[in-house]
């Protein structure tokens, strides 16, 4: 799905550009790329290097190109953090630029390899935090094609970040005909009565087993899919909230600091009677706040899974 993406859009775009970590034309280590080998000088693949690869991003992204500059995992792309979140970021602000800077900074976030954080962090909230960047977290194929190819149309920064350390744990079929999906526009996965959860990414797959669990149970579950976590589409998170009267927010990054807090607010923020009427507290569900581990089995012993989730909302309910 990704690599349909990228290369529908260096087909139709000759300003559309990929190099980074493990890029080549025959797929290399990443496989994003495979396929591309029609497009010549355009795909290459660079030393592992962080600052050059987004540095080099921004500047092609303010000359006229449209780079896809491939970070490899989100906690490597922190080694190239400063220049994300204050050049690339805060370029508009800081210095008053009002021109196009239309860069994609793809990455991976997601835990379960059990390589420690470089390779399985969830940094999505840090780069939340940053002025200037919108943010994209698809949790499945179909959802990872729209997006990506609406990020690198965007005239400005998009981070990115497909899901987990070798790719996504669900295969759909992809249609053959072209399309996009608006940035700021969450789909509910799954229809409920009884809680909300608002989830993304690598964790999406382990509430909708939650969530199927649960029914058999007799407790019905919403699921509702931001999208993109920057824009919000906080309109239809609070929707589902009104309806059901239980929020529960999950993510496989660390608990403390984590986007779940953010969305919260944001509910209580704008939506002040809706929040005052909860039949419940709201509450989040993360990975403990420690260092994940290069052993799977301890990590999967620091993050959600099936289990904690039901457990959870069995608590609410």
């Amino acid at each position: 799905a990704i690599g349909a993406a990228i290369y529908e859009e260096m087909e139709r775009d000759e300003s559309v550009l990929m190099w980074g970590v493990g890029v080549s034309a025959s797929g290399a280590t990443w496989g994003e790329a495979a396929g591309l080998e029609k497009f010549g000088e355009r795909v290459k693949g660079t030393p592992i290097v962080e600052q050059a690869v987004l540095g080099s991003g921004m500047g092609a992204a303010l000359t006229g190109s449209r780079p896809i500059v491939n970070m490899g995992t989100a906690g490597f792309m922190m080694c190239a953090a400063e220049g994300m979140l204050f050049e690339v970021g805060g370029l508009r602000e800081e210095f008053g630029y009002t021109g196009p800077m239309p860069l994609v900074i793809f990455c991976r976030i997601g835990v379960g390899a059990g390589f420690g954080g470089h390779h399985t962090a969830s940094t999505e909230a840090y780069v939340m935090h940053s002025p200037g960047l919108k943010v994209a977290v698809p949790s499945n194929p179909y959802d990872a094609k729209g997006l990506l190819k609406t990020a690198i149309r965007d005239d400005g920064p998009v981070v990115f970040m497909t899901t987990g350390s070798f790719g996504f744990t669900v295969k759909q079929e992809i249609p053959a005909e072209e399309y996009l999906i608006p940035f700021g526009q969450a789909d509910i996965k799954r229809e409920g009565s009884d809680i909300t959860i608002v989830a993304w990414a690598s964790i999406m797959p382990k509430v909708l087993a939650a969530a199927e669990e649960l029914g058999k149970q007799g407790i019905s579950v919403e699921v509702v899919d931001p999208r993109t976590l920057v824009p919000l589409d906080i309109k239809s998170i609070v929707k589902s909230v009104e309806k059901t009267g239980r929020l529960l927010i999950a993510h496989d990054a660390m608990k403390r600091g984590g986007a779940a807090g953010e969305i919260a607010f944001r509910v209580a923020e704008e939506a002040p009677d809706v929040w005052q009427k909860l039949k419940n507290p709201m509450r989040r569900i993360a990975a403990k706040n420690v260092a994940l581990p290069r052993s799977r089995e301890l990590e999967l012993q620091l993050i959600p899974n099936v289990e904690d989730i039901v457990a959870t909302v069995k608590d609410m309910v």
